[in-house]
């Protein structure tokens, strides 16, 4: 019998890998702005490269949004909430 479980909603992810740098800036735009005020926790999967990290920080503080980079396992993404 199954039983009744809440069901956990997974954060949103935007995967920038195989993107050009001068795309990775509109898409992450456009990602936050398709979520804004949701209250979500997202991560965006930048890989190890210090370009696309600086492009998605400079986003997010044009938006004023908190954030991390990263673990101690992993630096490739960086994770914030709306």
């Amino acid at each position: 019998m199954p039983r009744n479980r809440k069901k956990r909603k997974l954060p949103e992810k935007l995967d920038l890998h195989g993107l050009r740098h001068e795309q990775a800036r509109q898409r992450t735009i456009w990602f936050i702005e398709d979520r804004w005020d949701s209250g979500q926790e997202i991560y965006i999967i930048t890989g190890y490269s210090d370009t696309m990290q600086d492009i998605v920080e400079k986003v997010l503080n044009e938006y004023k949004l908190e954030y991390e980079i990263g673990d101690d396992r992993n630096s490739g993404y960086i994770r914030s909430w709306l």
